[in-house]
């Protein structure tokens, strides 16, 4: 039998508002998977919580002696089932189950934080690419009022003589990623190990 507060969490769950369409729910199949068999759960919980949420109906042992011959067998079973009183079978959520659920609701709680400010910050970096979109008409002075940051750091090697940062010479210099990647760790502090490998497995370093 499922205990009421069990029964309380499952609907609880199960009825909340949410929308399972949405892109978050469907990023790979394995999510998808776990996400269905999830929903299944929650719909068979709360069946089974209405199905046996009061006592069993009685049993008619009339019809049954009517149906076969060993009429004394009938007796038997329902001299036992009278005189029998079986504990209930309940089930309580663990303190220890329950915390680990609730960890892994508040890590998904901040994932979908972190995803949100994500799209937050690339949806504004995708309008500002487009607002200061170039053409052929485009001043060098338009450029510099578009981009302050990149115009401070050119004068900034101009004055310190630095004539040669950034350019790369085809087929002999390497690649510089550093700043790109200086950027990422800044923006993503929590995952600089998987930022460090990711570019190293991108630009191997030279031993």
């Amino acid at each position: 039998m499922i205990s009421s507060a069990s029964s309380r969490v499952v609907r609880s769950i199960g009825h909340r508002q949410i929308d399972w369409s949405k892109p978050v729910f469907k990023t790979n199949s394995e999510l998808i998977a776990t996400i269905n068999k999830f929903r299944g759960f929650l719909a068979n919980a709360d069946t089974m919580a209405v199905k046996y949420s009061g006592p069993p109906s009685s049993i008619d042992f009339n019809t049954a002696k009517s149906k076969i011959r060993s009429k004394d067998l009938v007796d038997n079973l329902e001299k036992f089932y009278s005189s029998a009183s079986p504990p209930a079978e309940t089930y309580e959520w663990s303190a220890e189950a329950q915390a680990e659920k609730e960890a892994l609701y508040d890590d998904s709680v901040a994932e979908v934080i972190a995803v949100k400010k994500d799209l937050e910050y690339y949806t504004a970096y995708l309008e500002k690419m487009k607002a200061n979109r170039t053409t052929r008409d485009t001043t060098l002075t338009q450029i510099r009022e578009m981009y302050p940051e990149v115009a401070a750091e050119v004068d900034k090697e101009i004055d310190n003589r630095e004539w040669f940062t950034d350019v790369v010479e085809a087929c002999r210099s390497p690649p510089d990623a550093s700043k790109e990647k200086a950027k990422l760790l800044e923006r993503y502090p929590d995952q600089v190990d998987i930022i460090e490998a990711e570019f190293e497995r991108m630009f191997p370093t030279s031993n």
